[in-house]
């Protein structure tokens, strides 16, 4: 009986994992030389997140949010795609995101210049 018990348990703490959502606008940039201390061109699929998201670090390029991959959906079209935490935005609001030409452009066009999304962390 004691074995069951603790199965159920298991089953409900893993049924009650919290997944941070954010909602925000989201743009595009000219990525380059990130805050995460890497290189990346406009056609990857990286993004900037605010530095609310980012946070304060010694050393900004060990950020814990550096290489994490994130799903972002636009909210009207329902378009969503995958990438990679890069940089760290100055001007952003706290759930604002940047995107690089690419991963924009996966979202909505270009001539849009921004849109609202979700967003959540995900596996890589």
């Amino acid at each position: 009986m004691t074995a069951r018990f603790l199965l159920s348990v298991a089953v409900v703490v893993g049924l009650c994992a919290v997944v941070l959502s954010f909602e925000g606008t989201a743009t595009f940039y000219l990525p380059g030389w990130g805050a995460c201390g890497n290189v990346s061109a406009e056609d990857e699929m990286v993004m900037a997140v605010s530095k609310t998201q980012y946070g304060e670090h010694q050393s900004p390029n060990k950020a814990p949010v550096c290489s994490q991959c994130t799903l972002v959906k636009d909210v009207d079209s329902g378009e969503q795609v995958k990438v990679k935490v890069v940089d760290r935005c100055e001007g952003c609001a706290s759930s604002d995101i940047l995107l690089s030409p690419a991963a924009f452009e996966s979202l909505a066009p270009e001539d849009l210049g921004r849109t609202h999304v979700t967003w959540n962390y995900v596996e890589c």
